[in-house]
């Protein structure tokens, strides 16, 4: 391709057209040696370019001092902020403190440890350093073994790791922990035996509740219904509709006496039994009572009303003496009703808002492998009310509540200019 041309008339067209291509690879390839090696490389002696191998003398470091010197060393997941250029820092003036004038560290004055239990006096100091013992045991130290994971064992073994105290130092907020979470991937899905019991105690108490609610239904509902069975309700109908037009017969005896012996009976039992069986009961008359004059009576009622009124005056008067305290009882009782009638507000508000389900609790020896072979809880009376009651409560929009209020009728007049003229009638 031949070269465009381009005007070369004014000193402006001079620097505008100018090729620096081989001043740019210069440049870049000075700055990638500075990148590698701090300068150079022609120019720099053999002695910085090249080492020579040496066998060390030292043995062969051991396992344990592998692993321990992990832990002094960088954590992989920072490697790549370190800074491993060689170029200086192009912005010369940072905010950064130096200090100037360094003073040699002073050693930390002994914690001096009180003990529980003594009411007042200081414990001598120890000369021993608490923090310098290491509290992870030395199977634990791993890269493998995180932190959480870490933490988790040593509090479940019994030997929790204390580390830097909760950003809130309220004594009351301190036992908080700062963030409730799952725990991480890895860790045992197998809870501690404080906190199975705990749930175990909460399901007994659940499970005890649902069953007094059933054993109150059964008593206040299913067992005042009376169980008949068909033979016996048709056997009842039958006996109520026939009432008084079949005469009821009496059955034989088993242990019949013979024919013989029967024959041989006198004539005159049987004529007595039938006399007894014909002549009726005999009629019980109650006897009367003897009368009371009218005065009598009148002085008994007069007597009776005065015992009343004289009892009503009593009853006054002792009121009147104990009046201080019946006000202050009844405004006990009224603080009382009002206190009561918030709460219960407050309880429907929150029940409302908030139905607590049944805790799903699987006994140990129920459990297998396969989390599919789980039974799911199926207690009606559990699940089923508080379900029911949830879907009841239908919440109504503002225009609906609005429609159903109750409206003003409103009188209609109409004004003489718009009356319609009715015609006269012709006479």
């Amino acid at each position: 391709m031949s070269k465009k041309h381009v005007s070369r008339k004014l000193k402006s067209a001079w620097r505008k057209h100018i090729d620096i291509s081989d001043v740019d690879r210069f440049l870049e390839e000075q700055r990638q040696d500075e990148r590698a090696g701090g300068g150079k490389i022609g120019e720099k002696p053999d002695v910085e370019l090249f080492t020579e191998d040496r066998k060390t003398s030292a043995s062969k470091p051991t396992l344990r001092e592998i692993r321990k010197k992990k832990f002094d060393e960088l954590p992989r997941s920072l490697l790549p902020l370190v800074n491993t250029s060689n170029v200086s820092d192009p912005i010369v003036k940072r905010n950064i403190k130096k200090n100037r004038n360094p003073i040699a560290p002073v050693a930390p004055t002994p914690v001096r440890i009180k003990k529980r239990g003594r009411p007042s006096g200081i414990a001598p100091a120890t000369a021993e350093d608490i923090w310098a013992k290491d509290p992870v045991p030395a199977e634990l130290k791993n890269e493998w073994i995180g932190k959480e994971l870490l933490h988790h064992t040593l509090r479940n073994v019994g030997k929790p790791l204390v580390t830097n105290l909760p950003a809130r130092m309220d004594k009351a907020q301190r036992v908080l922990p700062l963030r409730k979470k799952l725990p991480d991937e890895g860790l045992s899905y197998n809870p501690a035996i404080d906190d199975y019991l705990k749930l175990k105690q909460r399901v007994i108490k659940q499970e005890q509740a649902v069953i007094k609610k059933e054993q109150h239904y059964d008593r206040v509902v299913t067992q005042m219904f009376v169980k008949v069975t068909p033979e016996e309700r048709h056997i009842t109908e039958l006996k109520e509709m026939s009432e008084g037009l079949v005469t009821a017969v009496k059955p034989e005896p088993e242990n019949k006496a013979p024919a013989s012996k029967a024959k041989a009976a006198p004539a005159e039992e049987a004529a007595a039994e039938d006399a007894a069986a014909d002549t009726p009961p005999a009629v019980v008359v109650a006897k009367r009572k003897k009368p009371i004059s009218r005065a009598k009576k009148r002085a008994r009622e007069v007597q009776e009303q005065e015992e009343k009124l004289i009892q009503r005056e009593i009853s006054k008067l002792i009121a009147i003496d104990n009046l201080d305290e019946i006000s202050k009882e009844i405004e006990k009782n009224e603080r009382k009703a009002k206190l009561i009638a918030k709460k219960r507000a407050i309880k429907k508000k929150v029940l409302r808002s908030r139905i607590k389900m049944p805790l799903e609790f699987v006994e140990p020896q129920q459990l297998s492998g396969s989390l599919r072979t789980i039974q799911p809880l199926t207690n009606l009376l559990a699940t089923g009310l508080p379900k029911a009651r949830k879907v009841a409560i239908l919440q109504r929009s503002r225009g609906e509540v609005e429609r159903k209020k109750h409206r003003v009728k409103k009188v209609r007049y109409t004004r003489s200019s718009h009356k319609e003229l009715v015609p006269e009638s012709k006479a």
